[in-house]
């Protein structure tokens, strides 16, 4: 095989090592927080009132819903209070066809097309929430709100950066939650909290040997990861055992990857090694600041209803796909010239989520319903290039519980509705130039889908 030939193919195989494994490394980037709470809901009696928690959670998942609300959960002289329960969400979303899935902007291939892999991870795994009693004075009450995955202990995807991608759905519920919380009574009728939303960010840098001759390959790794968490706070106002009123306050969290790779390749006959080096840096799971305002009436006897509006502020998004830089000259040299990654672009919008509930209740036995509609994050359809997709969703819940002796049964179904959109792709490559149906998604196509589920939660005071 000529020299040149030989060169060529050994640097590409080297590239592609290194690529795959700044791929590896960023997919442990982030840690532990995903935003089970946020989607679906912890525990089948939140769940089932459509995430209206923010005066109506009185019990151990308050340490997510509203921290403020953890005294309330040991009302009548309980120290302690305990829900388990199970979750299970499944996403079925419209099958994409005959749509080009590759060009040579994006790709070393020629134009093809064919169809999109729509088919998503179900959520399955166990929510626990807990209180506990810490001081009389204040009634000071310490929570701590947890999800966590049956099927693995954490699933970690990118997805495609140009291909047809929801966004907000390929792995963000497949990952821990972790919540962690205090509350206090500022009077008999007020009362605050503030808790943690625990994360991770991750330092990787890897280095790559790989020889054509009679010498070994190899390969190193070494990885830094830290503990980050996002605060928030609650309020809650009960000045009659009729009406509550509550809100919390959500700050940002950003789980990073930052990785540096150094990537060499010898090749027979020749005097040294080739380098390929250069960064690569990631944001795979965001939460956004967020403001949410909720109420609660006991309107009869045997009936309640209850209100909620989010505020989430989608528009400093950080989306999940890598991005590569070519390294900054000095030492180690940076070799073979790498061009850096350039990743699409896209219009967001800050997000306002109503929520409205009912609950019915006879004796023991209580009965429920709710409604909450989400927009999506994105502005338009993408028409341009990239195919990240959040498609406006309606969501319905039912559930019903039962007071037992010692213990309470809840139970929830789930069903979320995404409305569908009608994808159009302009002309041309994703840069701008060429004619025709050219960009990855083109011509068109519709997305959309439906999310169905349920659950189950035990909760005991004691």
């Amino acid at each position: 095989m000529p020299m040149a030939i030989t060169l060529a193919l050994t640097a590409r195989a080297a590239f592609k090592a290194g690529a795959a494994a700044t791929v590896g490394a960023a997919l442990t980037a982030t840690g532990a927080n995903a935003n089970v709470g946020d989607a679906y809901g912890l525990g089948s009696r939140n769940s089932a009132l459509a995430g209206t928690g923010v005066a109506s959670s009185f019990d151990g998942f308050a340490a997510y819903s509203n921290p403020a609300a953890l005294p309330l959960a040991l009302a009548g002289g309980k120290r302690f209070a305990l829900d388990f329960g199970v979750l299970y969400m499944d996403p079925l979303f419209q099958p994409i066809r005959n749509v080009v899935t590759s060009n040579d902007f994006v790709a070393d291939t020629l134009n093809a097309s064919g169809t999109v892999d729509t088919s998503y991870r179900s959520t399955l795994g166990q929510t626990m929430g807990a209180a506990t009693s810490l001081f009389s004075a204040l009634n000071l009450t310490a929570g701590l709100a947890t999800f966590l995955p049956l099927n693995q202990l954490a699933y970690l995807d990118t997805g495609e950066t140009y291909h047809p991608e929801y966004v907000l759905y390929r792995a963000r519920t497949q990952r821990p939650q972790i919540e962690a919380a205090l509350g206090a009574d500022l009077s008999p009728k007020v009362h605050v909290g503030a808790g943690l939303h625990i994360g991770f960010s991750l330092t990787n840098n890897a280095t790559v040997f790989i020889s054509s001759i009679n010498k070994p390959s190899s390969m190193r790794f070494i990885s830094s990861l830290k503990a980050k968490v996002s605060p928030f706070f609650g309020a809650l106002w009960t000045p009659s055992p009729d009406f509550a009123l509550g809100a919390v306050l959500r700050l940002p969290m950003t789980s990073g990857n930052h990785m540096t790779l150094k990537t060499a390749t010898r090749v027979g006959g020749l005097g040294g090694a080739f380098d390929f080096n250069f960064l690569a840096t990631s944001a795979f799971f965001y939460d956004p600041p967020a403001a949410e305002l909720g109420a609660q009436l006991q309107h009869s006897e045997h009936a309640r209803t209850i209100a909620q509006l989010d505020f989430q502020a989608w528009r400093s998004f950080e989306y999940p796909a890598l991005r590569i830089e070519s390294c900054t000259e000095g030492a180690p040299p940076c070799g073979v010239n790498v061009t850096s990654s350039l990743n699409p672009g896209f219009s967001l919008r800050n997000v306002l989520i109503p929520r409205l509930a009912e609950e019915l209740t006879w004796g023991p036995t209580s009965l429920r319903f709710g409604y909450g509609y989400r927009p999506g994050i994105f502005s338009a359809p993408p028409s341009g290039a990239g195919n990240y997709l959040d498609p406006s969703k309606h969501m319905f819940t039912l559930g019903a519980g039962r007071q037992m002796e010692h213990f309470r049964v809840d139970a929830h179904f789930a069903y979320h509705q995404l409305l569908t959109e009608h994808v159009v792709k302009s002309p041309g490559y994703e840069n701008g130039t060429g004619s025709g149906d050219l960009k990855v998604g083109a011509p068109r196509y519709d997305a959309g889908g439906k999310i169905l589920g349920g659950g189950v939660s035990l909760s005991w005071r004691f």
